[in-house]
């Protein structure tokens, strides 16, 4: 299938209008490891003087250039670090000058030879921090700042430095290290953020937008963040995160550090002492590692290498008793929710001059994760969380080649190999790594507890593989047309993923049980069939860019084309052990291909003001497409995700809380119903049917971002800065249902009719709303509720059946749109201090049209709200479940500020504050509408309130560093001490959002406190330098 933006014999004949463009580029951020340096050799009139003899050093072998008649010279891919440049004419003296190469930036340099003076002219002064060329938006985060400024060390710390950035949860001293954190930028969800390290797109397409790896902090030279620009080398409108790792060079260097925190327990607040013994703690932190680089030969080959483990235990909010319903004996009881995980990393990377013009770099990466006790929670107790661990090969792998034919024209070719895959196996009660154990261990299934959500016994697993191969050309050219100097950068790319999956649940089967709601032989049942996913994905990319140097003014823009598509392959799965006569094992293949085709404009500009350049407004509109992932691909085939069917009502015989066919063929006679089906055609008796279609015209979603800013230089050292954002979000894709296959004659809400109202009260007062809202009620002895709420629930009409047939298309009469403004200010390490701070304003708001709405009832979805025209957007952390269950991001305002001072005797502070407003509790009431087969739709998740109505506590956390520099010679040793949470703050980071278990009926744990900010630790440090 094939869809675009511009008409179709256009996109064939892309690759061709591609060579004649001069449309521009801005400052580079992604799929990119490497910088530049032009600059020009002046006398004491100003004037160029060709000839000179131009010398870098710094990073590997000294490259030499010669001035041009006008007297530039350019020095292009270069990794990022510190260099050293001098320029030397005979009878003109020499000068030298320190220069700082970031990646994506050029750092644009001059240097003066006077004929009257032959000593050496040394310029101390740093590369200035304004960047004329930059129209994106982001931060660039440099080594000193990653050893100096107090964190929890990982990349999902840094992105909370980053203006726009809002992430899932507040890591406190490495609390949260053990997992990745979800996050937005922008208006831009997760899923649309990609991860490039050393110029390698690894982005995970199955858990799409996520990283496939972990890293060791100490490895890296500088992260780069991208929220928005014109460079065509970016896809998404998501968060770009550029990692780089450190090289070897021609001196021998290294470094070995060990850090440790120290956790301790906390009291649980007053409101949370009746359901929780305990809140979420640190238990120790122990990061050690080693990274070492140096010359094998000199100024021809080089090898850097590190090893990094990093060990993470933890504590984990825990409730006063479980209630379980085998019986009013907790085996909890006295025993502590604990979370364990094990990060341990490899980097090598190997650099080798070829020739004085070529040069290559291999790569090899590893990163291994061994995780006990994944997603514990109040609700998933040690037995039923998940204990993780590498699955399928090991490794990644980069191999690069650069030649530069002249200072004005480089090629650099690619070719990546990354592996990622990981298990999940449920511990079971016998901290089980297999399927064999749960066996052995005579689990039969996973329980549900109805009344409070609470699971038992055991839960689903999975094995996962997702390797990834990438092949990629870019190069750039520098020439001048007439009195225009032109930057072009151009490349193509080609990437195929694959995924493989085997998911279930133990024995296919898990229990819902009702003896907390006074039934206790009675229960929901669901019966799975396994998924065995087989994903293909492949993705080619073009894209050119120029940048146009017209005095003040910098003409920058580009095009980019996208081609994606994937499909699944035939797929086998098994029959359910206990009823193989309703999901008998099946084969399907279906041949359906999804295919994306797109182009992407951009275009922005730069002017700097007066003649000392020193303020800068720039501005830009650009477009970008959202990326393809496997789960969009698999959609089509059924086998792709665990298909099952549920029954309601029946009884458990024997009461081991396991249903086998003659219990349900039995409580079919007796009351019992089937209550509805995933994947599957309730009508089809083997449900083999392909359910799903493609739709053939579909667009991919596009962001048109519309980027107004300035930036102003107080001092070389020192930027202040402001930026407005516009986005508007189109073309989103979905699964719309058709009454009749192929029909096209959708759902609309005429098919539906009201059931009744969901009835009840809002939240005690404990909880903050939205002032302009109105309060929530009085306070009261012993609590209080707030006003009533009813909200209508609809179902579908007699006679209409449940959808079934589903078309993945762009949904209609629905968008979003975001607005944002960012202020920023940078003050770059000298002078014995350095200083990042921004604050954001953000308003991610959706419009819905009377063709977007298919079931009027008010649900809540993962983004906030299925109908409510002008409501907040926010990215659902855990989409309801696991330990981020009650998540929902989404923040009006946000800040932070970072800094470092050097202190007498080789001391120095650092210090980090957040702050952010507390995100939506999007409450809900979980309404049963009936057996699908009679025209009900199962549980809705029904909206009580505004998606924002309700938030928790505004956030604000404080870390602080003190550290102390000992040099022996060539031997540098630095102890700390990092404070974090410094305030002791615990505000409550989620609460259990589900107020009813159904139209009326109160749930236990309604409003609950699930996870509040770690309390204060500290952790000890000691590196070695050399």
């Amino acid at each position: 299938m094939n869809s675009s933006f511009i008409p179709r014999r256009l996109v064939r004949r892309l690759s061709f209008v591609l060579l004649g463009l001069f449309l521009v580029t801005g400052t580079a951020f992604a799929q990119i490891s490497t910088g530049s340096i032009s600059g020009s050799v002046v006398d004491n009139d100003n004037r160029g003087l060709p000839g000179v003899t131009v010398t870098l050093t710094g990073g590997g072998a000294p490259q030499v250039a010669i001035t041009e008649s006008d007297g530039t010279f350019r020095y292009p891919s270069l990794t990022p670090g510190r260099y050293d440049l001098k320029a030397e004419l005979s009878g003109m003296g020499i000068s030298t000058t320190p220069v700082e190469v970031n990646i994506g930036r050029n750092s644009s340099v001059t240097m003066k030879l006077a004929p009257t003076i032959q000593q050496t002219i040394t310029v101390t002064a740093e590369t200035p921090l304004l960047d004329t060329r930059k129209t994106g938006t982001g931060a660039t985060v440099t080594k000193v700042e990653l050893e100096e400024i107090p964190t929890a060390r990982d990349p999902w710390v840094i992105l909370q430095q980053v203006p726009g950035v809002l992430t899932d949860r507040i890591n406190v001293g490495g609390n949260e290290s053990g997992q990745q954190s979800s996050f937005v930028g922008k208006g831009a969800g997760g899923d649309q953020a990609t991860f490039n390290v050393d110029g390698v797109n690894i982005t995970d397409m199955s858990a799409l937008g996520s990283s496939p790896a972990y890293y060791d902090f100490d490895s890296f030279e500088e992260i780069q963040v991208a929220t928005g620009g014109t460079d065509p080398r970016i896809q998404t409108a998501g968060v770009q995160l550029n990692m780089v790792y450190k090289r070897g060079t021609n001196d021998f260097r290294g470094s070995g550090r060990y850090f440790h925190t120290n956790g301790e327990e906390s009291d649980v607040s007053a409101e949370a002492k009746p359901y929780l013994n305990f809140f979420n703690a640190i238990d120790a932190v122990d990061d050690y590692g080693l990274e070492l680089g140096g010359p094998i030969v000199k100024d021809r080959l080089w090898l850097w290498g590190a090893y990094g483990r990093n060990q993470i235990d933890l504590f984990v909010a825990q409730p006063t008793t479980v209630q379980l319903p085998l019986g009013v004996n907790d085996p909890n009881v006295g025993r502590r929710f604990t979370d364990k995980t094990k990060l341990e990393t490899i980097n090598v990377k190997l650099n080798g001059q070829i020739t004085t013009n070529n040069s290559a770099v291999l790569l090899y990466t590893d990163s291994g994760k061994t995780k006990f006790g994944r997603n514990a929670s109040p609700t998933r107790p040690p037995e039923t969380t998940w204990n993780q661990d590498k699955y399928g090969p090991k490794g990644n792998y980069k191999l690069e080649d650069t030649h530069i034919f002249s200072s004005n024209f480089y090629l650099t070719g690619l070719y990546s190999k990354t592996n990622g895959g990981f298990q999940l196996v449920p511990n079971s009660g016998q901290n089980c790594t297999d399927l064999a154990c749960i066996s052995a261990a005579g689990i039969k299934n996973a329980v549900q507890d109805a009344a409070t959500g609470v699971w038992s016994r055991s839960f689903a697993y999975a094995f996962i593989k997702r390797p990834q191969t990438q092949y990629r050309a870019d190069g750039s050219a520098f020439f001048e047309t007439g009195s225009l100097n032109h930057e072009l950068k151009f490349g193509a790319g080609f990437r195929e993923v694959k995924q493989q999956t085997q998911s279930s649940w133990p024995t296919d089967q898990f229990y819902e049980d009702f003896t907390n709601l006074g039934a206790p032989d009675c229960c929901g049942v669901y019966f799975f069939r396994p998924a065995f996913s087989d994903t293909k994905g492949t993705y080619n990319d073009l894209y050119v860019g120029d940048t146009l140097l017209l005095g003040n003014l910098t003409i920058q823009g580009g095009l980019r084309w996208d081609e994606q598509k994937g499909h699944a392959n035939a797929l086998s799965t098994v029959a359910n052990p206990d009823v193989p006569n309703l999901l008998p094992a099946v084969s399907i293949n279906v041949p359906d291909e999804v295919k994306w085709t797109s182009v992407s404009p951009r275009i922005g500009f730069t002017y700097t003001l007066g003649s000392t350049r020193r303020t800068v407004i720039r501005g830009g509109y650009n477009r970008y497409v959202d990326q393809l992932g496997t789960g969009t691909m698999g959609l089509a085939n059924p086998l792709s995700a665990y298909q099952y069917l549920y029954y309601y009502n029946v009884t458990d015989a024997n009461h081991d809380k396991h249903i086998t066919g003659a219990e349900l063929a039995a409580s079919l006679l007796t009351g019992a119903y089937f209550y509805g089906s995933y994947h599957l055609d309730p009508n089809d008796p083997l449900h083999t049917k392909q359910l799903n279609r493609f739709d053939n015209d579909m667009n991919p979603p596009h962001t048109d971002e519309y980027v107004l800013g300035f930036e102003h230089e107080l001092m070389s050292d020192f930027t202040i800065g402001a930026n407005y954002t516009h986005r508007n979000l189109n073309d989103f894709v979905g699964v719309r249902y058709e009454k009749t296959k192929g029909q096209e004659n959708w759902y609309s809400p005429s098919d539906y009719t009201l059931l009744g109202n969901a009835t009840g009260f809002y939240p005690p007062c404990t909880v903050n709303t939205d002032p302009t809202k109105g309060k929530v009620g009085n306070v009261l002895a012993g609590g209080c509720k707030g006003p009533a709420f009813s909200t209508p629930v609809y179902v579908l009409k007699p006679g209409i059946s449940t959808p079934t047939f589903g078309v993945v298309t762009n949904l209609p009469d629905y968008t979003q749109k975001y607005e944002g403004v960012e202020l920023t200010a940078v003050k770059r390490m000298s002078h014995h201090w350095m200083l990042r701070g921004n604050f954001s304003w953000n308003d991610w708001t959706q419009q819905v049209g009377a063709g977007a709405i298919t079931d009027p009832t008010l649900l809540r979805t993962t983004s906030g709200c299925n109908n409510c025209d002008g409501s907040a957007v926010v990215q659902g952390s855990g989409t309801g479940s696991g330990a981020k269950g009650g998540v929902y991001i989404n923040s009006k305002w946000s800040y932070n500020l970072t800094g470092v001072v050097q202190l007498p005797w080789q001391f120095s502070l650092g210090a980090s504050a957040i702050g952010r407003q507390g995100y939506p509790i999007p409450y809900v009431s979980r309404v049963f509408t009936g057996a699908n087969t009679v025209g009900g739709e199962g549980f809705k998740q029904v909206l009580v309130a505004d998606v924002d109505q309700f938030r928790l506590d505004d956030v604000f956390n404080l870390d602080l560093r003190l550290a102390k520099d000992f040099r022996f010679n060539q031997v540098g040793l630095t102890l700390s001490v990092d404070a974090f949470n410094v305030t002791d703050a615990r505000t409550v980071l989620q609460r259990n959002t589900r107020l009813f278990r159904s139209r009326t009926g109160i749930n236990a744990a309604a409003n609950r406190i699930t996870e509040a900010q770690a309390p204060r630790v500290f952790r000890l440090g000691a590196r070695l330098t050399f």
